[in-house]
């Protein structure tokens, strides 16, 4: 699962892809489109947008957020966000797409892979009643352990300004981790980074840079590096600001 944080641009909101949109600041009009919902749809339409305009101001994402809503996507089965989000299933795909820091769209597949993935790692359980088990050595009782989750914290100066920078990998020790990073950041960057195992949500900077839903994803993958959600995880972060 690679997560790099891309900006990218798009139109601006009178050239959404249906060509038209209700001003909202417009009275209302007799021909105007009736939408039955519930309280609960509209929470999740407020969920959503909340997401959406947070991912794209931590990111720096040149998109409009209410472009991104009002454009028809494979994610919500060629609907707008502000139509398909009422719904429970896109709304948790919508939040897990901001959340993972994917592309501005997906196939609905991929996402629900995602989720199921998480699920039945849920379900697994972790201790035998009969004992059937109970003479095989785990691996940290024989010295060994597998991948592991490591993260990293950057804060740089440079000559152009500063840098802030996170990092997330499965790797299975701390050389390994610190190997990969050099090779992503390059030498001078990686010096400076704050390499540790697992994942702390409460450090300043992860909070500043990282989604609550990445953040309990994250949480997820140090306690069980082992579960299908962590197979392969690679999450990069970085903010620069200009002096």
């Amino acid at each position: 699962m690679q997560m790099n944080i891309v900006a990218q641009t798009q139109p601006s909101l009178d050239e959404d892809a249906a060509g038209r949109y209700e001003d909202p600041l417009d009275q209302d009009t007799f021909d105007d489109a009736v939408i039955v919902t519930t309280r609960r749809g509209l929470v999740r339409l407020a969920l959503v947008a909340s997401e959406t305009a947070s991912r794209f101001a931590r990111e720096q994402v040149a998109i409009d957020p209410m472009v991104w809503m009002l454009t028809p996507r494979r994610i919500f089965g060629g609907r707008a966000a502000i139509d398909g989000c009422l719904a429970r299933e896109e709304c948790l795909r919508a939040v897990v797409l901001h959340g993972l820091a994917m592309e501005m769209d997906a196939d609905p597949a991929v996402i629900d892979a995602l989720a199921d993935d998480d699920e039945d790692a849920d379900d697994i359980e972790t201790g035998d009643d009969d004992g059937q088990y109970g003479n095989v050595a785990s691996l940290a009782e024989c010295g060994l352990r597998g991948p592991r989750l490591w993260t990293s914290f950057l804060v740089a100066q440079n000559e152009t300004g500063s840098v802030q920078a996170f990092d997330a990998l499965i790797a299975v020790d701390r050389r390994e981790a610190e190997e990969r990073l050099r090779a992503r950041h390059g030498a001078r960057l990686a010096d400076d980074m704050r390499i540790v195992e697992g994942f702390d949500p409460n450090l300043p900077l992860a909070e500043a840079l990282i989604s609550p839903a990445l953040a309990d994803m994250l949480a997820q993958v140090a306690a069980d590096p082992a579960s299908p959600l962590a197979e392969g995880l690679s999450v990069s972060v970085m903010q620069r600001f200009a002096t």
